[in-house]
């Protein structure tokens, strides 16, 4: 029994059909009445209360007390009733009978809410439930004890905890048993329920009980919920009558035989539920625990009464000797089996030793397929997929069948987080999936049911609409886009899955050393940034220098707000900072734990704010600070008080040496020229350095070194992705694909990834990819010969783009590029990379920037020069390429009219309209149309050549297998004897990967090595 206070605070809230089984209450007039089932029944609009101060846990579920503004005259009133009408449903109250059970023997605490009425006396309130065992009783007595503290005194009401025994009230824990057997079955949710009722208890002591009985099926209660929540609700009890539960041996070798023998047929739609992960920061190789998995094989199966869909319980018992009764299931690769996120799945079973075979569909990526498009219109979740009509018109339906989508778990089992006053905040949690397999099991069995109907239904419309679509390549019709799905995207789907289960091997002891060097070389850097900022501020040497707040009041004290003039940056602030160092402060007789610093801006320095952030303050982001300090080493010592030279010391960058001052950055100025300009830009850079390495540290050191990321092997198992508009991959827990550009590389993390001992890797890259495949779509003569001719592109493009340039070439002042012969050490004159380096920089800009579509306002802006000198540099790009020009206006004509561009290989991306887009929604469309047929076509290209690797039946033979993909390169591993035969394979995979034909009018150039570590083979 849970006796419940009532209180003056009232929270209105909205129930739902599926909310936890709480005690609701509703003041209607003079009514109240609670429930021991879900719902308020015959209850007023204006005052639903659902309480929930605290929660007492049972073995059967929560028991939670709460609020309700109740008068004392009602509850008076209450007991003298014995027929009420509410609205059009007539309530009949009777004389509550007593009934004692054999185990009502034990003692339950409850908490009493009194309240003073004008000095007539004492009301006391409580709701009373039907319980269970004599074991239940006593969990719930303890963990009442437990709870103690949650009665408080609240104004005018005090709560008191008292105990008494059970046989003085009828049931006490909430009973859902009721409530099953209703929805087992087929009944409303609750027809003809006994109902407890609010319990007056006068200050002698002296209770009223009463019962109350009623039909409510069509009550006001309706009016409470919201119709789709009983539409949801509706939908989810149909399903539970097509689901065979399977929790035994004997059942689920059953089913098996009839998955493996009459229905073998069938597309199968499979999928999990799993405990014990968290799949946003683990990867499921190793990690996580399958609760349940369901199997859904269409109307034409039939399990036992109709029931076509199989949910298997493996959460207590011998859950593992049940997942192993259906590995002929899932190990037959002629049975067909279709997965939303296969990778996932996929994972989870195989950690049970099964190997899953028969891969035949993964929906989230026929949805890519379909449309690339959907990260703006809903996404690729099951959930928004299943619910959008576009997506499933073409869904087989039966007779009388309705379109069930899947629903989430937070719309069935979410309920909203208590704050600590006890009343409902805005955050929703939901409880553990083992709970809710347990507690509330037949939803549970609908809502992860439906996943895998959900899958099945979305499978079989998206293969219908993929069948409607023509598969053109260079204008000949292959034959549908669910036929390039077959060929391409399921056998790629399979591959990722593969790479992912294979990982990378991780050497911890390494990173381990890197972390120490890296910590310490931090440290060195923000102790010389925070030695010159005490100049100028005494206290900034204990300056937090990862902290924005502070960094923004010592650059940018007494600085207005932009957004809001009456907003200001105060000239000085106090901070709050651990006292690490001890320090007593004035007035005190023992150091704190934290004490006061104060900053502000150094004197007579104005700092240019150019950058600010969303609230309207200076950004003191990396590149405002990069732009401040210039390009400029952090270390330097000043060798004259005059000087404004200095001295490099090792690990610095480039010394900026004699007058020149160019290197220098915008502090140079602002701190008055001279020493002191000098000493801030290398300061500055040295805060720069702290920011840098910090990083490094904290996305590539510190993660590829935890535990969530790896397998028992001690491999890094990311997940890979075909989830780009352009149809790249991308990769996750960890991003494996962004690693730190070698130049940048300081640590050589790359180095972290290694071989296992006995093997090697072969890391396989090609060049210029994107503009190879320009140069093709737009059949460009001019990039063709110089893609012919070999050599360095971006020189030859300079020298196109510069007559001077041309000149010196052709009068051999410099060389495109150098062959030295054996005995050479040194070209008979320049390269054009040396003496022009700042005209090929541009070249180099120039041709990926146009490739992906960039404006000439947004290389002015990256040349710091401008429009009109940028767009006479492209001018001059373009008049060797008229070709690439006219490629790219059609590409923009098919965007604005067709309302899509294609891949090389076919592939689409749908744009919304132009007719009411925005000038910046036009440009972003218009760059897309050029970016997306050069990037989709490279993608296209990295996926046939890692297809064409995996199907070589050699590199098998050797044991060759590949591990990731970054970009334009893949990465294999495999036994170092064979290493040179089989990189020279993978170099004629990836130069012909089309069937063993290279398709393009250019070549396809590869770069190949072989190293123990990714680093030495880069």
């Amino acid at each position: 029994m849970a006796k419940m206070g009532f209180s003056t605070q009232t929270n209105p809230f909205k129930p739902s059909s599926f909310s936890p089984p709480y005690f609701w209450f509703c003041r209607s007039g003079a009514h109240v009445y609670s429930s021991p089932s879900r719902t308020v029944w015959a209850c007023s609009r204006k005052a639903l209360r659902r309480p929930e101060d605290f929660k007492l846990e049972s073995a059967n579920g929560s028991l939670s007390t709460g609020t309700l503004n109740l008068d004392s005259h009602q509850l008076k009133q209450r007991s003298n009733y014995s027929t009420i009408q509410h609205d059009e449903s007539q309530m009949h109250y009777q004389q509550r009978y007593t009934h004692i059970s054999p185990q009502s023997k034990q003692p339950f605490a409850y908490g009493g809410d009194k309240r003073r009425e004008g000095g007539n006396g004492e009301v006391c309130a409580s709701i009373i439930t039907r319980g269970h065992t004599a074991e239940a009783w006593g969990k719930a007595a303890e963990e009442c004890k437990r709870n103690k503290a949650v009665f408080a005194h609240t104004g005018n009401i005090s709560v008191s905890l008292r105990t008494i025994p059970e046989e003085d009230i009828e049931g006490a824990l909430h009973n859902r048993l009721r409530l099953e057997d209703n929805l087992e079955n087929g009944k409303d949710e609750v027809s003809k329920i006994s109902k407890e009722v609010a319990v007056v208890e006068t200050k002698n002591g002296a209770a009223d009980r009463e019962r109350v009985v009623s039909d409510i099926v069509n009550g006001t209660w309706i009016e409470q919920i919201s119709h789709e929540s009983k539409n949801i609700f509706e939908r989810l009890r149909s399903i539970y009558d097509k689901v065979l539960v399977v929790d035994n041996i004997s059942a689920a070798r059953e089913v098996v035989g009839l998955l493996t023998n009459q229905y073998r047929h069938l597309v199968h739609a499979c999928d999990t539920e799993v405990a014990k992960i968290d799949v946003k920061e683990e990867t499921p190789v190793d990690h996580g625990e399958i609760i349940c998995f369901s199997i859904y094989s269409g109307p034409e199966a039939d399990f036992g009464n109709g029931r076509s869909c199989v949910w298997v319980d493996v959460l207590d018992g011998g859950g593992k000797n049940l997942i192993a009764e259906f590995a002929p299931f899932f190990e037959d690769s002629s049975i067909k089996k279709v997965w939303h996120n296969y990778s996932f799945d996929n994972h989870v079973v195989e950690n049970y030793g099964l190997n899953v075979s028969g891969f035949f569909a993964d929906t989230m990526h026929m949805a890519r397929l379909w449309n690339s498009s959907r990260r703006t219109e809903g996404g690729y979740s099951l959930e928004a997929l299943t619910g959008d009509p576009s997506v499933m018109s073409d869904a087989k339906m039966g007779p009388g069948e309705e379109m069930i989508g899947k629903v989430s778990m937070k719309t069935i089992f979410g309920r909203k987080k208590l704050k600590k006053d006890g009343s409902e905040g805005k955050i929703m949690v939901i409880p553990p999936v083992e709970e809710l397999q347990r507690v509330e099991r037949k939803l549970w069995i609908c809502y992860s049911a439906l996943d895998s109907i959900s899958t099945l239904k979305l499978y079989e419309s998206l293969r219908s609409k993929l069948s409607k679509r023509a598969w053109n390549l260079d204008g000949v019709v292959k034959g549908s886009m669910f036929n390039f799905y077959e060929k391409y995207w399921r056998p790629f789907g399979e591959l990722l899955v593969k790479m992912e289960t294979e990982g990378m091997l991780v050497d911890r002891a390494y990173l381990a050393e890197v972390e120490t060097v890296a910590k310490a070389q931090q440290q060195v850097a923000a102790d010389r940034f925070r030695k010159w900022a005490s100049k100028h501020c005494p206290d900034a040497k204990y300056m937090n220098v990862g902290s924005d707040t502070q960094l923004r009041q010592f650059f940018f004290g007494g600085i207005q707000n932009r957004r809001d003039a009456n907003e200001i940056l105060p000239p000085e602030k106090d901070f709050k900072i651990p006292n690490t160092d001890k320090i007593i402060e004035e007035g005190k007789k023992t150091p704190t734990k934290y004490r006061k610093i104060t900053l502000h801006k150094p004197l007579d320095v104005n700092i240019q704010a150019d950058v600010y952030t969303a609230s309207g303050w200076p950004s003191v982001s990396g590149d405002v600070l990069k732009n401040l300090a210039g390009k400029v080493s952090v270390d330097f010592d000043l060798v004259d008080e005059e000087s404004v030279e200095e001295v490099p010391k090792a690990g610095g960058g480039e010394a900026c040496e004699g007058p020149d001052k160019s290197a220098y950055g915008a502090a140079y100025t602002a701190f008055g020229g001279g020493k002191s300009g000098v000493e801030a830009c290398h300061s500055i850079a040295a805060l720069c350095e702290v920011c840098s390495i910090d990083s490094l540290i904290s996305n590539f050191i510190l993660p590829l070194q935890g535990n969530h990321i790896s397998g028992k092997d001690g491999r890094i198992h990311c997940s890979l992705n075909i989830n780009t508009e352009t149809g790249r991959l991308s990769a996750r827990r960890p991003n494996l694909q962004n690693q730190p550009a070698l130049e940048k590389d300081r640590y050589k993390i790359r180095q972290a990834f290694i071989a296992a001992p006995g093997n090697s890797l072969i890391v396989a890259d090609y060049g210029q990819l994107e503009l190879r495949i320009l140069a093709h779509l737009a059949n460009c003569k001019s990039m063709l010969d110089a893609f012919k001719a070999g050599g360095d592109f971006h020189s030859r493009t300079a020298m196109n783009m510069y007559p001077h340039i041309r000149e010196a070439v052709e009068q051999k002042h410099v060389l495109l590029e150098w062959h030295p012969e054996p005995g050479e050490d040194k070209p008979p004159a320049p390269l054009l990379k040396d003496a022009f380096g700042s005209e090929r920089r541009k070249a180099k800009m120039l041709n990926f920037s146009i490739a992906y579509g960039k404006t000439t306002v947004g290389l002015a802006r990256d040349w710091k020069v401008s429009v009109k000198e940028a767009k006479e540099t492209v001018d001059r790009w373009y008049s060797d390429r008229q070709e690439v020009l006219s490629w790219q206006e059609r590409r923009k004509e098919d965007a604005l009219v067709n309302g899509c561009v294609h891949t090389l290989l076919g592939r689409a991306r749908k744009f919304p309209s132009l007719r009411n887009a925005t000038h910046w929604q036009k440009s972003h469309i218009e760059r897309a149309a050029i970016n997306t047929p050069v990037q989709g076509s490279a993608a296209d290209v990295a996926m046939c050549a890692m297809l064409e690797i995996s199907d070589n039946a050699r590199l098998k033979e050797l044991g060759w297998r590949l591990l990731l993909q970054v970009h334009d390169e893949v990465i294999l591993e495999g036994p170092t004897e064979s290493a040179e035969v089989a990189k020279a394979i993978v170099v004629d995979c990836m130069s012909k990967p089309f069937d063993g034909k290279n398709i393009l009018n250019v070549d396809l150039s590869v770069d190949a090595k072989c190293a123990q570590n990714w680093y030495s083979a880069k």
